[in-house]
Parts: C-alpha cells; sequence; structure tokens
C-alpha cells in the first residue's frame, strides 16, 4: 500500500476518533432540562419565585428567551463560547475506582471573586454549591447572581443524568458508538440517555412536565429534598452504575466499540430518566426555596 495513502489514512482515522473525543456532552438536550425546570417552577415558593421572575426579567441577555424554562438551556449555549464552563457540566466518576474527590479536581477552593470565573478544572457537584451560596448572598452583585441563576437552573439536571456522573473511561458513554440506532439519530450512548429516553415521553414539555408532576407526592418531595449535593451525586453514580452501564461489553475511548441496546435495557433507562427528570424538578425548586425563599412545597 502507498505510504503516502497510508499516512492520509492514518490522519483521517484519528481525526475521527478526536471527534467522537471531543463532541458535546449535554445532558436531557433541551427538552429534558426544560421539563426540570417546568416541574421546579411549579414548586418555588411564592418568595422565592417572585425573585426569580424578577430576576430574569432584569437579563438583557439574548442567548435564550428569558422565560424560566427557556434559560434551563442556556448554559450549554454558553459553553459553546466559554469552554473554561465546559467541565463543570458533569461530575465522571470511574466506575471501576469511584472517587468523587479525584472526578472533582480535588474539590478546589471556590474563587475569592465569583464562582462564575472558574477554576475551569471543577466539576458540577462544587458549581451547584457555589452558585447556591451566591444566589442565597444578597450581597452578591445582580450581574453574578443572574449568572449563578442561569447555571443552577441547569447544572442541577446535568447531574441528575447518570452518564454525567458515571463514568467508564469512556466521556460518560461519548465514546460508546450505538449500532443500530435506537431511534435513527442518536449515534453513542450519552446521546440515547439524554436525547432518546426524554424523546419517549412525548414532545411537548409542558405535557411531559404536566404529567410527570402529577404523580409527584408530598412523601416524594420530602425524601427526595434530603441529603446534600455530593449524596445526590453519588446517587446518580449509582443508578448510572446499576442500569447505564449493565451493557454486554463496554467500550472505551482508547478501545472504540459499537454496542446493541436491547428492548428491556431502552425500557428501564426510560424508566430511569422519567424518574430522575422528576427529582431533578423537584431538587431544583428545593435549591432555588432555599437561595431565595423559605424551602417547601
Amino acid at each position: 500500500m502507498n505510504r503516502r495513502f497510508v499516512m492520509i489514512l492514518l490522519a483521517l482515522t484519528i481525526a475521527g476518533v478526536a471527534a467522537v473525543w471531543t463532541g458535546p456532552a449535554l445532558a436531557w438536550g433541551d427538552l429534558g432540562h426544560e421539563v426540570i425546570a417546568l416541574i421546579a417552577y411549579k414548586h418555588l415558593t411564592p418568595a422565592a419565585r417572585a425573585k426569580v421572575d424578577a430576576l430574569l426579567a432584569s437579563d438583557p441577555d439574548t442567548l435564550t428567551p428569558p422565560d424560566f424554562a427557556s434559560r434551563a438551556t442556556w448554559a450549554d449555549k454558553y459553553r459553546l463560547s466559554h469552554r473554561e464552563t465546559a467541565a463543570w457540566h458533569f461530575v465522571d466518576i470511574e466506575i471501576d475506582r469511584p472517587d468523587l474527590a479525584a472526578a472533582c479536581s480535588g474539590f478546589p477552593a471556590s474563587p475569592p471573586h465569583a464562582a462564575s470565573q472558574g477554576p475551569a478544572q471543577d466539576c458540577v457537584v462544587d458549581k451547584i454549591d457555589e452558585f447556591a451560596a451566591e444566589l442565597r448572598d444578597p450581597a452578591s452583585p445582580i450581574p453574578e447572581r443572574l449568572l449563578a441563576l442561569k447555571f443552577l437552573i441547569h447544572f442541577v439536571g446535568d447531574m441528575h443524568q447518570p452518564l454525567h456522573a458515571a463514568d467508564h473511561h469512556d466521556r460518560g458513554g461519548n465514546c460508546v458508538k450505538l449500532e443500530p440506532s435506537p431511534d435513527g439519530d442518536v449515534t453513542n450512548l450519552h446521546a440515547f440517555w439524554d436525547v432518546t429516553t426524554v424523546k419517549a415521553l412525548g414532545s411537548s414539555p409542558r405535557d411531559i412536565a404536566a404529567k410527570l408532576d402529577a404523580q409527584i407526592t408530598p412523601a416524594d418531595v420530602k425524601r427526595w429534598n434530603a441529603g446534600t449535593t455530593r449524596e445526590w451525586a453519588m446517587e446518580s453514580f449509582r443508578l448510572g452504575v446499576r442500569d447505564a452501564y449493565k451493557l454486554r461489553s463496554r467500550p472505551t475511548c482508547g478501545q472504540i466499540g459499537a454496542i446493541t441496546l436491547s428492548p428491556i435495557y431502552q425500557a428501564t433507562a426510560e424508566a430511569d430518566a422519567t424518574h430522575q427528570l422528576s427529582l431533578a424538578g423537584i431538587r431544583l425548586a428545593y435549591v432555588l426555596n432555599v437561595a431565595l425563599g423559605r424551602a417547601g412545597r
């Protein structure tokens, strides 16, 4: 084989693998994040809702529409031009060597100036706590409080996607190719959990949110709001180990491979997504209620 041809082929292969590695790792997609936000908004206290509405009304940012549900997708759009925020969307706890602190870069200290300024090597657990503290502090400048609110609306949802907490050296399933594609569009395991599981519930975020919220009981709310952010992350991790990585083989980014999802696997994933969307909505409301008003249903 011609040496030049071999070199070209090798370069194309490396480029293709790099594309897999560097592609976006979005949690839930716009549909899922909007569902979570709509559930959360219903469970805000009057005081918290009034403060949220006032903050969002003062925001000149046009990256997304200004309503609460649309702002739930803001952080994904923002990171396209602010790559320093990319690692804040997840906490990749390795399933063969679980270490929350290592996955969160040792829980770096909150910057003295503003949580929105870094550091880049941080994780979703730390950022939720940092932004919640900023939102709770009335001395925080309004522009920073707005950023804190918009990041929180998104990040609490991110943490409840199992493949944003569990990892097997595969970028949370981004390096695991699916053959065939479950819906003809999604091509990797991470995207399946982000998009396909939510699309199975419908196409309207308001209809899905109303359906899920109707099944949430006061006992659920009380039980789900217990625990810390770190405990919630480990809960998502355990779900990822139990269900998301219940695969016949586990390709990694270093050993690219394809898998086929069984009907049982897909049904389990859809049930998990239903629960996690509801859970994230209630917990997002709780975080904002604690920060901006009395917590409660």
